[in-house]
């Protein structure tokens, strides 16, 4: 395409446009007044000939060696045109500014990314479209485009009409304005880099979640590339490996511990390892994926690996990332869950107690030595027996529901029952059954322990006989107690009561008869009256004669030997300031005192019976000594009073003794500890 005549540009440049006129206006103006005067001088200075030749001097030619000229206007418009074109519809965003920032042109991409129309954006500065932050950018900007020639690029943020911030490129290049006396304007691209920032950014993002998830991961890992050379680790890698290696050395290769094994102790070259096989593309087994990794310092970590091989998009190994999960713990757990079961398989052999194991139809899995033993049997004739099978007719009912119950809602049970032993007799037992359930919490099976009873019922049953025996006795004392009391009341109260009773009957009559009443009458009725009382409380004392307070026991015990009914006389030595603090004890105490007493009176045949109570080291000792006949050494305390005495004893943790005394005589002692 010719260039524009020096006539165009003159009348370019005399069109200096004014703000708000657009690029395409001006250049339309400039060609429609160019066009009119190039054709009316057209037609002076050119002839057409036959054949549609003309020459410049007005001759005719011949048409195929003359050259054909174009309308000069016709082509300068269509390169303005070609030019307006690319400037307004061109998809990257293009503004002139001047010296100062003035916008001298805009297009439509620029116009749009700032969201103003072009008619108002023309003549305005470009910095009212900066942030406030940026200002001093592009200042500095415009500074950089007048000092030099070349293209000067900045980056910085514009604010859109509607108050979106968006990051942009500027590249600006210098260029003279033939339309304003070549006055110097700054032709700049406008790239807009938002959504790019935006994809930096959540790479950036990316890339630290990345890190972040490698450098938390609880496990180690590493990668290398194709080569083999470490590239990248996470700390639990250095800790695993109790080194540091270094990345992309040589020395370095396949992984960073100081030395591997196989799992059965042989050494394992580097180039051997699975990290290695995998960027081979070798496939591993499930058996390649444990190793034992050497620290320096000698120590061995059992540790199970997983490489992957890391692939373009061409399918071509680039590399390969690898998590080492350390094992030692569960290696060690395992070891010792086998250990574990060796020594419950010992004890269950070895129990003094039978342990049996069933299917959830009642069938015996296994059965240790004290169980066949028990039974008569032998293991391998217990096995696949049902438990009903061995257990007595009347107790398979009862067997029968708690183990069903122990399947359906795995519930322990406890039973006594009868199992049947080989030769047919009967043998007692106490059976514990517990569920053993799976993972899933199912009940998959059952054990029972089995303790032989046999001995205990016997003796239950001996006890139960005594049982009896002591009922009966219990019944003669209480019996024995209540003749007590009656002739307690009968002697001693009944004849007060009665004398008074007289008493007051004279009274009477000497009132009814208008007599003179005495005054010692009535006072030895108010005598009496108080005798009874005195009579009723010591009877009551017998019943419950302690008092709460410490000191108490020693009143009672007082009380105890100055009953008037003894046929013994007793006396009572205490030291000073004794006391019992717990009312429960001293009302056993006393009743021991008082058994003793009662005792002696009636079988020893006694001149003089003491009670004693005093402290000692230990605590305090309370003891009825008599000097009568005295008991046999063969079998002291036989009697009922003695296991009376006894139970009472035990029952506040004291210790009863009961011994002869030389010359002769008996002495009972309760020995209470502090």
């Amino acid at each position: 395409m010719k260039r524009p005549t020096r006539t165009v540009k003159r009348k370019l440049n005399r069109a200096h446009r004014k703000p708000g006129t657009s690029a395409s206006g001006i250049a339309r103006e400039v060609i429609r007044t160019d066009m009119k005067k190039m054709k009316e001088g057209s037609r002076g200075l050119r002839k057409l000939s036959a054949n549609g030749t003309a020459r410049k001097n007005g001759a005719t030619g011949n048409s195929a060696n003359a050259p054909v000229f174009k309308h000069p206007g016709t082509t300068l418009e269509a390169a303005i045109q070609r030019y307006v074109d690319l400037f307004d519809f061109a998809p990257i965003g293009y503004v002139s500014f001047d010296r100062v920032g003035h916008i001298e042109e805009i297009n439509v991409a620029a116009a749009r990314l700032l969201g103003v129309s072009r008619e108002r954006l023309i003549g305005t500065q470009f910095a009212l479209h900066v942030t406030k932050e940026d200002s001093a950018l592009f200042l500095n900007h415009l500074l950089r485009c007048r000092l030099s020639e070349s293209r000067i690029e900045t980056e910085l943020r514009l604010k859109k009409r509607n108050g979106e911030i968006i990051i942009v490129h500027l590249a600006s290049s210098p260029m003279t304005s033939s339309m304003r006396d070549s006055v110097m304007l700054y032709q700049t691209a406008i790239i807009d880099l938002t959504e790019r920032k935006r994809a930096e950014e959540a790479i950036r993002q990316s890339e630290k979640r990345y890190h972040t998830l490698f450098d938390l991961v609880p496990v180690a890992v590493y990668t290398c590339d194709a080569k083999g050379l470490i590239q990248e680790y996470n700390q639990h890698a250095v800790e695993l490996w109790g080194r540091e290696p270094k990345r992309n050395d040589p020395s370095e290769k396949f992984c960073g511990s100081f030395k591997i094994f196989y799992p059965d102790g042989r050494p394992m070259p580097h180039h051997k390892c699975p990290m290695a096989r995998v960027l081979r593309n070798e496939k591993l087994k499930v058996t390649d994926l444990e190793i034992l990794v050497e620290r320096s310092t000698g120590a061995q970590q059992n540790v199970l690996v997983s490489p992957t091989a890391l692939k373009n998009g061409q399918g071509k190994i680039i590399g390969a990332i690898n998590c080492l999960h350390d094992i030692t713990v569960r290696k060690r757990t395992e070891k010792a869950l086998r250990d574990s079961e060796e020594r419950s398989r010992a004890i269950i052999h070895q129990s003094t107690a039978g342990i049996t194991g069933t299917d959830l139809t009642g069938r015996i899995i296994f059965a240790n030595q004290k169980f066949c033993s028990m039974l008569g049997y032998k293991e391998r004739e217990l096995v696949g027996k049902t438990i009903f099978e061995i257990t007595h007719p009347g107790d398979i009912a009862e067997s029968g529901r708690l183990f069903r119950r122990i399947v359906s809602k795995a519930e322990p049970y406890q039973l006594e029952k009868r199992y049947r032993r080989k030769d047919g007799s009967t043998l007692w037992v106490s059976v514990s059954a517990s569920p053993l359930r799976d993972t899933e919490g199912k009940t998959q099976s059952a054990v029972a322990i089995i303790l032989d009873i046999s001995d205990q019922k016997k003796a239950q049953a001996i006890l139960e006989d005594r049982a009896r025996g002591l009922e009966g006795e219990i019944l003669a004392i209480s019996d024995r107690e209540r003749r007590r009391i009656g002739q307690d009341l009968h002697d001693s109260l009944c004849q007060h009561l009665t004398a008074i009773a007289y008493m007051a009957r004279s009274v009477a009559l000497r009132l009814k008869n208008h007599r003179v009443i005495e005054v010692e009458h009535i006072e030895k009725i108010a005598e009496l009256i108080n005798d009874g009382v005195t009579e009723a409380r010591t009877i009551a004392r017998g019943l419950h004669p302690v008092e709460m307070e410490p000191p108490g026991l020693v009143t009672a015990l007082a009380t105890l030997v100055k009953q008037p009914h003894w046929p013994v006389r007793c006396r009572l030595e205490a030291d000073q300031e004794i006391s019992v603090q717990d009312s429960t004890v001293a009302l056993h105490l006393y009743q021991i005192a008082r058994e003793a007493v009662i005792n002696a009176n009636k079988h020893a045949g006694a001149r003089e019976i003491i009670v004693r109570m005093r402290r000692s080291s230990k605590g305090i000792e309370l003891s009825v000594a008599d000097d009568g006949v005295g008991i046999s050494t063969d079998s002291p305390g036989s009697g009922m009073g003695f296991h009376i005495m006894q139970y009472r004893a035990r029952s506040v943790g004291a210790r009863l003794e009961i011994k002869p005394i030389k010359p002769h005589g008996t002495r009972v002692t309760c020995y209470v500890r502090k």
